[in-house]
């Protein structure tokens, strides 16, 4: 009795070790399969990744970029003394804007004023003369009819008529050269333009037909753009010419900031430099601001309108794989990020023109790709492709302060589930 017993006690507790490690391999697989649904149901969860898109759109690109050029003033007068005299006073503001007709100087005039007098004196004498002249001839003109008075005689006193009239018609003449100097004992601006700095005061010594100018008038409002253009792209521009309509040129100052006013092609040169191998072109610019200079370098670009629009994007957001293709990130219709393989085409300035991959209308993202994966939920924020700085960062602060708050969120939530486990542990265990 007690050998039964004993071998029912023995096979009880073979069973209930039996059951304990069941118990123990099923805690344990469960214990394992726990993490693997925490990463997936973390990667559910896992907050979009902000990034910037740009809207792509159809674009064109001017025939020829970075033409090396420079501003020329569309009328210089360079003012000179027509006279000699003395600078009795300066009548304009320097570095102002004149208006054509403006007295800019004063020379003396007091010897000029006494050679008009002294010439007005001459034709009063002459035209005396005249009169005299006239009444002896109509006198010895009855005298001549009755033979009292000889032919020669009367032939004579014509002869002093007409030399009277031309000393007449030669007074005239001084008179007007004398008034013409005094007129230009005022000088005046010939155009209208920015005035530079006077090379004489008052009180100095001028001399007519001098080298030295006064000083000098520049009409920036427009000005010409002189462009050097290989003498190889000459025959693109011509083919332009033949559509007047077509031709436009781009501005960029030496910031590279882009000129606002659109310029047209006024005249090509029919000669090439020797030296450089290049032809001029002129070009037109409105400069309302007087922001382009006399001698200012800028860069141009000469579009031509009838050409095919094409996409372009930043080549920041081109990337390299490692099998030498080339691909982009863009945006699909659920806020995820998809890899592109495109085909690129000509550098255009920093962008490249994309011949395969890309069509309009596409969310294609040039900010936060690093970290990328194919598939994975974005939250787009969209920038300028001109690359606004200020908004562009303003909106990065943004999406990651944003990205904290769901980050921190999502750990609280974590811990607050973790914590809740470790309390349950312990009441299964007592159980």
């Amino acid at each position: 009795m007690i050998k039964k017993i004993s071998i029912a006690l023995m096979f009880a507790a073979l069973a209930a070790a039996g059951c304990s490690d069941k118990d123990t391999a099923s805690s344990q697989a469960q214990d394992s399969a726990s993490p693997k649904q925490n990463d997936a149901s973390a990667k559910q969860k896992q907050p979009a990744t902000p990034v910037g898109y740009v809207d792509l759109t159809l674009q064109q690109i001017p025939t020829l970029t970075k033409i090396p050029g420079r501003v020329v003033p569309y009328q210089v007068a360079q003012v000179r003394p027509q006279i000699s005299g003395i600078i009795q006073s300066r009548l304009f503001t320097e570095g102002a804007l004149v208006k054509e007709g403006d007295q800019l100087y004063q020379i003396e005039p007091n010897r000029y004023q006494a050679e008009v007098d002294s010439a007005q004196a001459d034709l009063n004498n002459a035209q005396a003369r005249v009169n005299n002249a006239q009444s002896v001839v109509e006198r010895y003109d009855s005298l001549a009819e009755s033979d009292v008075l000889s032919q020669q005689v009367f032939e004579d006193a014509q002869t002093e008529l007409m030399q009277a009239k031309a000393a007449v018609m030669q007074s005239e003449a001084q008179l007007k050269r004398a008034k013409i100097n005094l007129a230009y004992t005022k000088v005046y601006a010939p155009i209208t333009g920015y005035i530079g700095p006077s090379s004489v005061t008052k009180g100095a010594l001028v001399s007519q037909q001098q080298e030295q100018t006064l000083v000098t008038i520049r009409q920036l409002d427009p000005v010409y753009v002189d462009f050097s253009v290989s003498a190889s792209d000459r025959q693109l521009i011509d083919s332009q010419s033949d559509t007047a309509q077509s031709q436009s040129v781009s501005l960029f100052l030496n910031s590279g900031e882009r000129y606002p006013q659109i310029g047209k092609i006024i005249a090509t040169d029919f000669a090439v430099d020797n030296q450089t191998g290049t032809i001029q072109v002129r070009t037109e610019f409105a400069n309302p601001e007087t922001a382009l200079l006399p001698g200012l370098f800028v860069r141009g670009a000469i579009n031509d309108s009838t050409a095919d629009p094409v996409i372009i994007v930043p080549q920041k957001s081109v990337k390299i794989g490692a099998n030498g293709k080339k691909h982009v990130w863009v945006i699909d219709a659920d806020n995820k990020a998809r890899e592109r393989e495109v085909t690129t085409g000509t550098a255009f300035e920093n962008q490249w023109v994309i011949e395969e991959g890309l069509k309009q209308g596409e969310r294609l993202i040039v900010e936060g790709t690093m970290t990328l994966a194919d598939g994975q939920r974005v939250k787009p924020q969209k920038v300028t492709q001109e690359g606004d700085r200020e908004a562009n960062q303003k909106t990065k602060q943004r999406a990651k302060q944003e990205a904290k708050q769901e980050a921190k969120q999502q750990a609280n939530q974590e811990a607050n589930k973790s914590a809740d486990g470790q309390n349950a542990q312990p009441t299964g265990k007592a159980q």
